[in-house]
């Protein structure tokens, strides 16, 4: 199965609009597409609320990972960020659970 129909079954699993969500995030924020992995984020505060609802934020403090399916799909958006930030977050929307929220210097332990 290609990478962009395991994403489109996560989306119709949600319930929600792939083709909305990548517009919206290769318009605004980042995409990082390899054949194997498809990984969606943005830039937010921890202390902001909902990272869903936030858009061209002051003074980040965090990188929010909307969609990530796939293969290492954290460790090439990791490799691909612009800049870093001190933490990065993500929820398992399928198993209904909030937003977690890592130190990057722990992820980035792990990734190496």
């Amino acid at each position: 199965m290609t990478i962009l129909r395991e994403v489109e079954r996560l989306y119709t699993d949600l319930g929600q609009d792939m083709c909305k969500d990548i517009a919206v995030y290769m318009e605004h924020e980042y995409v990082v597409k390899t054949p194997r992995s498809l990984i969606m984020g943005k830039p937010v505060r921890t202390d902001g609320g909902d990272p869903n609802a936030q858009w061209n934020v002051t003074a980040p403090d965090a990188w929010f990972v909307r969609t990530a399916v796939g293969e290492d799909h954290i460790s090439h958006f990791i490799n691909c960020m612009p800049y870093p930030l001190p933490f990065i977050g993500w929820m398992r929307e399928l198993k209904n659970k909030p937003v977690k929220w890592f130190k990057l210097e722990q992820i980035l332990r792990r990734a190496n």
